[in-house]
């Protein structure tokens, strides 16, 4: 009898575990990951299990690369992973993995590396590769239907097809497309000398790209490129090259007013589909906001524009509190939420039928003539402009209308009737670090923001930088694991040294040294720079993407260190990396705008301004008309004015301090 019983619970523990997680991924801590947690596939993370039980099965491997705000990953999932007959296949073939690329960016980087050299395009999410035991791919795809469409075979054919292959063909065809990888990887570029006006070229070739007409760059499907207009703005602040000026600004402007942006709420989404910036992909993500942040502020010092200092505010007041959380912040949110059918629909939350909402107005007692003219004003149309009927709002109209502000209220109990979509709760290091910078920026127009910035940034230290360890990821009250990448590295160094900036206390210079160190310690071998120091060799790269380069950061926060502390074997690894990617960056500077800034950093040479910290409190930086001038605090009870070499002037006249600095680059 006891042993029936025992066995019956025993039954009901297993039943209940395999509830909790059909498969190897109930453990993670990756939010994307446990999505996929209940599905029949079989999936396994990365790692040396699922490797190891590939080879000891001799099993083709199925990777499956996503995000937990994707919808495209969404749709794959319900279509195919939550299939049977589709699990059935890839249980009996394959030992498949997942992947959340937000958790392994140098590991999703690689893999789209080999989607672009197989299929001569770029790549995406979710992205799928079929590899053998030994992880050398001969498959790549992207999102691939079930069944037949979508100008694919399909995932149950593909799948069939391929175990009907000849294992010796696939191996023999893998190793071929692993060496066109490998040798791709290993090609130097020709060093060349670089141009002294590189950044007047850099202009040129942004006209021939900018969209004038809408604004930005370049056509459909149209994302932010923060990167761009920052640079743009650099570039105005050392040639006054007003073209930069009016593209960075346009841009900054149509974005502000178009559906990109949250009208009712505050916020940017990831990117506009469109060329007019008027439907967007619903996700938010954090480092979108941040380097518009930095984006935005910088434009406000240059121009004054009330616009834009309304939008930081908005945004800073949204992505606090949607994805605030102990002082730090989440990672994103989903294009998709449940519609009152239970189903997940895009962009649910967000648009507006007009005649509900005009319902709605008229209830809380707005009268027509306001309900007409707001609505028309934020292009909500009986027509709508998304799915049907319902409309995204973007501003049409020139005049803003009387109480629109008050029936932005109204518009958002609206949306309190629908659930907000899902926010992906990991704190990521260097999404944290890009949003604290850009706090910090916004500083200037508004002091509080330096003070939460550093609020943040202390949370941020004490949660992912523990025991001299940097971390990458972690979720709040979980002991981070995955050590940091570069990328982390170098947005935490660029955030220090901003905090240095804005608050002169010395512990953040002192980190920002130390973390620069350090990734040169990691991450540099062998003269060149890896992404990860865990194994996987990924090169990093200076093309910005969905966000700055890290290794262009790097590079910035390398010359900024070797200017304060005089080294130039530091400042010599800066230049000789720019080197190795001197004819890219010579030939096309605008596609690489964080390394053109640094380029602009080393001909232009960052000047330090050192004095007492209560001299610098009162010192104002934007009166100089220098685009690399910083504080530094110091013994003297003068100023003094360094570059790398020398201090070139000194003395209590901040008037000459001011024209000796602005004739360096005139």
């Amino acid at each position: 009898m006891f042993n029936k019983i025992s066995s019956l619970i025993f039954f009901i523990l297993l039943s209940q575990v395999n509830i909790l997680s059909a498969n190897q991924l109930g453990d993670e801590t990756s939010p994307y990951l446990l999505q996929h947690k209940n599905n029949p596939v079989d999936w396994y993370p990365w790692g040396d299990e699922a490797f190891a039980k590939a080879k000891g099965e001799n099993k083709l491997i199925f990777l499956s690369i996503g995000y937990s705000t994707c919808h495209w990953c969404h749709v794959m999932a319900h279509e195919s992973f939550e299939d049977k007959s589709v699990a059935k296949a890839l249980n009996k073939d394959f030992i498949s993995i997942k992947v959340d690329k937000e958790q392994f960016p140098h590991i999703d980087n690689y893999y789209q590396n080999v989607y672009r050299t197989m299929n001569k395009k770029s790549g995406g999410w979710p992205l799928t590769i079929i590899m053998t035991a030994d992880k050398k791919p001969f498959f790549s795809g992207t999102y691939i239907p079930k069944e037949e469409g979508y100008g694919s075979k399909g995932l149950v054919n593909i799948l069939d097809i391929i175990t009907n292959y000849d294992k010796k063909d696939l191996q023999e065809s893998a190793d071929n497309i692993l060496k066109i990888v490998t040798h791709n990887e290993n090609i130097m570029d020709n060093e060349v000398k670089l141009d002294k006006k590189l950044d007047l070229i850099a202009v040129e070739q942004y006209k021939s790209y900018y969209d004038f007409k809408y604004k930005g760059f370049p056509q459909a499907p149209k994302f932010p490129q923060a990167s761009n207009i920052i640079t743009l703005l650099k570039i105005y602040e050392a040639t006054k090259n007003e073209e930069a000026l009016t593209m960075a600004t346009d841009a900054l402007t149509a974005m502000a007013k178009g559906g990109i942006y949250d009208q009712i709420e505050g916020g940017f989404y990831r990117y506009s589909v469109d060329k007019r910036w008027e439907i967007p992909h619903f996700e938010k993500m954090l480092y979108t906001n941040a380097e518009l942040l930095v984006a935005y502020s910088n434009a406000y010092k240059i121009t004054k524009n009330k616009l834009y200092k309304k939008i930081i505010n908005e945004t800073i007041s949204q992505i606090d509190k949607r994805f605030k959380t102990k002082g730090v912040y989440q990672s994103a949110s989903n294009a998709d939420s449940e519609n009152f059918e239970g189903h997940n629909e895009e962009g649910f939350y967000f648009v507006y039928e007009y005649f509900e909402t005009e319902e709605f107005l008229e209830k809380n007692r707005i009268d027509q003539k306001t309900i007409k003219n707001t609505l028309k004003y934020l292009g909500i149309t009986e027509d709508g402009n998304f799915d049907g009927d319902f409309s995204n709002p973007n501003i049409i109209d020139k005049k803003e209308p009387k109480n629109l502000e008050v029936v932005k209220k109204l518009l958002i109990q609206l949306r309190k009737k629908k659930e907000y979509p899902f926010i992906d709760n990991k704190i990521n290091t260097a999404w944290n670090s890009l949003y604290i910078k850009g706090k910090f920026k916004a500083g200037y127009i508004n002091p509080k923001y330096i003070k939460e910035a550093k609020y943040s940034l202390d949370r941020l230290l004490e949660l992912l930088y523990v025991n001299g360890e940097l971390y990458h990821q972690t979720i709040i009250g979980v002991i981070p694991t995955q050590k940091a990448l570069l990328e982390d590295y170098a947005f935490l160094s660029s955030a220090l040294f901003e905090a240095y900036q804005k608050t002169l206390d010395k512990k953040y210079f002192i980190l920002f040294e130390k973390l620069v160190n350090k990734s040169i310690e990691k991450f540099y071998k062998n003269n060149r720079w890896t992404e990860s120091d865990d194994g996987f060799i990924t090169y990093a790269k200076i093309d910005d993407n969905g966000y700055a380069s890290a290794l262009a950061v790097t590079i910035n926060n390398i010359i900024l260190y070797a200017t304060v502390e005089a080294d130039f074997k530091i400042r010599n690894i800066a230049l000789k990396t720019i080197s190795q990617f001197s004819n890219k960056v010579n030939q096309y500077p605008a596609y690489y705008p964080n390394t053109l800034q640094a380029v602009m950093m080393s001909q232009y040479e960052p000047v330090f301004i050192k004095s007492k910290k209560e001299k610098l409190n009162t010192l104002n930086l934007d009166d100089i008309n220098h685009p690399f001038v910083y504080k530094y605090e110091y013994t003297s009870e003068d100023y003094l004015a360094c570059k790398l070499s020398s201090c070139f002037s000194y003395g209590k006249d901040l008037k000459k301090i001011k024209k000796d600095i602005e004739e360096l680059i005139q």
